[in-house]
């Protein structure tokens, strides 16, 4: 159903010094990197960043997962200040050539030759500029090819990225333990493209007592005097130790990142492994009236409409210098005697090919680089000579509509009601994210044939060793363990049938790898497997 569009004025941009914020531990990964080296190469991309971080700052920032946001905004920002330094150039030289024309300082020949020229030599300057910044400042730290400089994760200062801007996006961004605010159908919001899912519902009785766990009484002196349950008796059974989702959670999280990285040998240990918890939930509110200013913060006060927050545990794995996220999503709920598990698995596939160029530009623009840049200039003038015509023109008629300047879309729901009644309603303002600008940026293939059996491999290793550690705790609060058991066997068994995972299109493989419901209703029925 298609979705009606309000126009409202956006936030002015936030003004103050720089406020201290926790920095991301991704500043320098290679995807922070070869994202940043996007917003220079593509201007679509460029574009996005602003509108996403910037223009539409009433929105959470999703989480960053192996990458910096802050960084990326910065060399967006600094790539359009590049392009509009260079339109502003062109239009002053366009100026003063039409002076001296009229003057008759410069003859029509003359002034012609002269826009030529000043149309070429700015073209040429921001190219130079830019394959400058490309080399130099976002190439590769490491490599013979490039032994000074580098990227290290420092980015440009600009009079819009302002502190209070930085401190947000850095606390957004960062899902350690925080409230992650989805606007989307999807509340995994930043993490990719999911490629496994599967949920168990156990119940929870307790473990058989045996012979040899301290019971009192002359029949239990010996094996030979075991008293055994006759046909259809119930054999007696231990008292549950009592626990709660928050128990087992904490007991996994710290299994995992004792077991899988701080404890584990060098051999084996998985060094981009990152275990989180975070709640999930929406931040939707409605505004007095159609034309309201969208209010910048209101210190957090966004309701959550169906009050659907979910916690759940998030094991990550960063691998290919984090340009490769896997991301295991883990829920626990205890209802009615029953554990209930979620498994949800997402991918963040590599980068997009076109964005790898910058590691393969010349470390030093030589005369013959820079004599091919000018010739290549000269061949895209026409082209060049009307772009920044009409995305001027496009400046202007927003200064010149005031209802037009620095606004932003709203989508809105549908109208269906007889009378239209939708136009009275007060304005709904969805703040949760909808995607990440790393998202944005992922490529619809992988580039490596290693990528995508790294993404199977580790899949497999934070699945089977959840599995195992439930096993633990169940054990622990002596809890029967045949059911539980006998759910993974099922679930690991499944897995090996159906191990094709991802498709081409990064879409996700078929619904037996998705689902272990009962065998007889197709992957949608109701029952556990």
């Amino acid at each position: 159903m298609a979705s009606a569009f309000l126009s409202v004025p956006a936030p002015p941009p936030e003004s103050g010094g720089p406020v201290p914020a926790r920095p991301s531990t991704d500043a320098g990964s290679d995807a922070t990197r070869l994202l940043c080296a996007g917003t220079y190469l593509d201007p679509v991309y460029r574009a996005t960043v602003i509108r996403e971080l910037l223009t539409h700052r009433f929105r959470v920032v999703a989480p960053s997962y192996g990458y910096d946001a802050v960084p990326v905004l910065a060399h967006a920002l600094a790539a359009r200040r590049l392009h509009r330094a260079r339109v502003a150039v062109l239009l002053a030289g366009v100026l003063l050539t039409f002076l001296l024309t009229t003057a008759g300082v410069l003859n029509g020949a003359a002034g012609t030759l002269m826009l030529a020229w000043l149309l070429w030599v700015t073209a040429f300057l921001r190219r130079v500029v830019t394959l400058q910044l490309l080399t130099s400042r976002l190439g590769r730290r490491t490599g013979a090819a490039r032994p000074v400089g580098g990227f290290d994760g420092s980015y440009p200062r600009h009079p819009e990225l302002t502190g209070e801007l930085v401190a947000k996006i850095n606390r957004e961004q960062t899902s350690d333990g925080s409230l992650i605010c989805y606007g989307g159908y999807k509340p995994f919001v930043g993490a990719g493209q999911q490629v496994r899912r599967w949920s168990t519902a156990e119940l929870l009785i307790g473990a058989p007592v045996n012979v040899f766990e301290g019971r009192h009484g002359p029949d239990l002196s010996g094996a030979t005097g075991a008293p055994r349950p006759g046909a259809g008796q119930e054999p007696k059974r231990k008292d549950i130790i009592p626990f709660t989702v928050e128990d087992l959670s904490a007991y996994v999280s710290a299994r995992m990142t004792s077991g899988l990285r701080d404890h584990a040998s060098r051999l084996t240990r998985i060094e981009g492994l990152a275990v989180e918890q975070s709640t999930f939930t929406t931040a939707v509110t409605t505004l007095p009236g159609a034309w309201t200013t969208i209010p910048e913060q209101t210190d957090g006060r966004w309701q959550d409409t169906y009050g659907s927050g979910r916690a759940y545990l998030c094991v990550r794995v960063g691998s290919w210098n984090q340009e490769l996220v896997t991301t295991a999503f883990v829920g626990f709920d205890l209802k009615g005697n029953t554990l209930h598990t979620e498994f949800y698995s997402y991918v963040l596939g590599p980068i997009q090919a076109s964005f790898h160029l910058v590691d393969r530009l010349p470390a030093r623009l030589d005369a013959v680089t820079l004599l091919r840049v000018g010739w290549h200039t000269l061949r895209a003038a026409p082209q060049a000579a009307l772009r920044p015509v009409l995305s001027r023109a496009r400046s202007a008629l927003s200064v010149l509509l005031p209802w037009a300047r620095n606004t932003v879309l709203l989508p809105q729901p549908a109208d269906t009601s007889e009378f239209g009644l939708g136009r009275y309603a007060d304005t709904l303002v969805n703040r949760g994210a909808l995607t990440s600008i790393r998202e944005m940026a992922t490529s619809d293939d992988f580039h490596e044939f290693f990528q995508e059996t790294d993404t199977i491999k580790y899949t497999q290793i934070v699945e089977r060793q959840l599995l195992h550690f439930i096993r633990e705790f169940l054990q622990e609060h002596n809890v029967d363990l045949a059911e539980h058991e006998a759910r993974q066997t099922n679930i690991l068994n499944d897995y090996g049938r159906n191990n094709s995972f991802v498709n081409g299109d990064n879409n996700t493989t078929n619904s037996g790898t998705q689902n272990h419901y009962g065998a007889s209703d197709g992957g949608r029925g109701t029952g556990s497997a």
